[in-house]
């Protein structure tokens, strides 16, 4: 049981360092000339790949997107904690995908899932600290398809910290590139 306990704990330890791939990125033109040190990949125009206009990023969005990831790292599964809709981390991680960076989706799965016996099994622990929706948020506008959303909570778990979201307009969907709690 103390093993159990421990494993638990550096689980969860392990999501307040999320890890942040260097990449010198300046900020949209006109901007001052700070560098961050952030990945952060998308173009700087005001239209998708296809031509189309790029949705205004607002916290509404932020906040949504980032509900969207966590309800989706929430999966139904049997007595025995095997995911019952997924069967392997590829698949899985196809699925986030939909809200975050490959990255990202390999970040949470790894740390949240194992694969066994030909099936995909929840590591039973708590969620990582995230965006509190009923807080308010900051947001930084790096290009017109890259913002830094930034929230400080407080938690019983985690006690206070700072949560930054990277989102960049891809694929005609505003994802979440980057995620850093300090």
């Amino acid at each position: 049981m103390k093993a159990f306990i421990a494993l638990c704990f550096a689980v969860m330890l392990s999501f307040l360092i999320v890890p942040n791939i260097s990449e010198n990125v300046q900020e949209k033109p006109g901007a001052p000339d700070e560098i961050i040190n952030q990945p952060v990949k998308a173009e700087e125009n005001n239209k998708s790949s296809n031509n189309q206009e790029i949705p205004a990023f607002t916290e509404e969005i932020a906040k949504k997107r980032a509900n969207l990831f966590i309800e989706a790292l929430k999966q139904e599964t049997d007595e025995n904690y095997r995911v019952l809709h997924y069967s392997t981390k590829e698949e899985y991680m196809t699925y986030l995908m939909n809200f975050v960076s490959k990255d990202i989706a390999a970040y949470y799965t790894d740390g949240l899932f194992e694969e066994k016996e030909s099936s995909l099994y929840i590591i039973p622990t708590e969620l990582p600290p995230w965006l509190e929706e009923n807080e308010p948020v900051n947001i930084k506008q790096l290009s017109d398809t890259s913002y830094r959303v930034y929230q400080k909570n407080t938690s019983d778990l985690y006690g206070t910290y700072e949560i930054t979201l990277g989102y960049e307009y891809l694929d005609g969907n505003w994802i979440i590139t980057f995620a850093s709690v300090d």
